[in-house]
């Protein structure tokens, strides 16, 4: 099994209803053996250079969560991934072992 990481990107001035909360916590229970972490919402990015630093906006399509999953190949995270209730999409990738 591969490892791949989960990004969602969502406006993150939104915070979800519990609603969609619940919506979220049964997809995690319906994927839960491929969950490796299940991952945290994510708030306040810097992008951060060698000389600089600037708050990354919603306009620059940030990062806003992400999830750590197991699956057989990209085929299979991508079949997971199309699975969420999220509707804004995430980037999928697979994680190098080193």
């Amino acid at each position: 099994m591969k490892k791949f990481v989960f990004l969602y990107n969502f406006d993150p001035k939104e915070m979800p209803s519990e609603e969609a909360m619940d919506v979220w916590m049964k997809w995690f229970k319906k994927i839960g053996k491929s969950v490796l972490d299940m991952g945290n919402p994510l708030m306040g990015g810097m992008l951060v250079t060698a000389t600089k630093s600037k708050k990354i906006t919603p306009a620059m399509n940030p990062i806003t969560g992400y999830t750590v999953i197991k699956a057989k190949d990209m085929a299979a995270a991508i079949k997971i991934a199309q699975s969420c209730p999220g509707k804004a999409g995430m980037q999928v990738y697979e994680a190098m072992e080193m």
